[in-house]
């Protein structure tokens, strides 16, 4: 596909504006005096189908690693104030996650399929209540992995590899149970554009890695020829005398895609539990 100079020239400026934010930002609106860490594990099931591989799906049992921190940022504050969560209206959040299947299609065969995903969200809160906040902002996302099946003796396995820019919400709702403030949280996240690696439908790794052949294996994406989200739901659940929490969560993703006539779609339901910590830092 051939991008007219303007856009393309957009697209690029807005991916390094988003690593700048994320990566290379000023001390003073990195600077902060409060920060969460949380991990979490958790099992579910995931549902594979990519036509380069088997024109058959597969499903079976997946395994999720996720961690990440969030620390509020400075933005249009004074470089010396001491700040928290409550006291600014910005937020930086990171997260890494991995994800790992073994599933079966319907005739008996295997797939093994594996997933790392980093990505950066900035936030902006919106509205504040006592009881209930939204959060709005932007991501960049990259994440590389792919699928291997067992009975294949050509193309066996095949290769993922994307950087997306989205949106994303976060609710969080206060409430009181068994005398314990408790925390409940929604962050919904969906891809808007990026660029995604893809052979041809009857190509081989061979011929891209050794042969050289390049062509038509870097797409632009969109919601037209790509669809993904993530939705992640979760309770914190205090411990007594502790700045931190048992957290359990329930998570969404999904993308289904078609790229040079390969159709792929990755779902998959996970339950975790994990712990997230409050401290202050220097």
């Amino acid at each position: 596909m051939v991008l007219p100079v303007n856009p393309k020239i957009s697209l690029h400026s807005f991916i390094l504006f988003i690593l700048w934010i994320c990566l290379f930002q000023p001390s003073n609106a990195q600077t902060g005096n409060q920060k969460s860490v949380f991990w979490q594990l958790g099992a579910g099931n995931t549902y594979l189908y990519d036509n380069y591989l088997s024109p058959l799906p597969f499903e079976g049992l997946s395994l999720l690693f996720s961690s990440g921190n969030m620390k509020p940022l400075k933005w249009g504050l004074p470089d010396g104030a001491d700040i928290s969560f409550d006291d600014v209206k910005w937020f930086r959040q990171l997260g890494f996650s991995i994800n790992a299947v073994s599933a079966e299609s319907a005739a008996g065969s295997g797939l093994l399929h594996g997933n790392i995903d980093l990505r950066c969200n900035i936030l902006r809160q919106v509205l504040s209540q006592e009881k209930f906040r939204l959060s709005v902002g932007s991501f960049a996302a990259l994440s590389g992995g792919g699928r291997y099946c067992v009975q294949n003796g050509n193309n066996p396995g095949s290769i993922d590899a994307m950087f997306d820019l989205g949106i994303t919400a976060l609710t969080e709702y206060k409430f009181t149970l068994w005398k314990k403030s408790m925390k409940l949280s929604y962050q919904g996240s969906l891809d808007i554009a990026g660029l995604a690696f893809s052979p041809e439908y009857a190509e081989s790794y061979y011929e891209i890695f050794y042969l050289g052949n390049h062509q038509s294996i870097l797409k632009f994406t969109s919601p037209i020829n790509k669809q993904q989200w993530r939705q992640h739901l979760s309770l914190d659940i205090p411990f007594s005398g502790r700045k931190s929490s048992l957290r359990l969560s329930y998570w969404n993703d999904g993308r289904v895609s078609l790229f040079n006539n390969i159709r792929t779609r990755v779902l998959s339901n996970h339950f975790s539990v994990g712990y997230i910590s409050y401290f202050n830092i220097l």
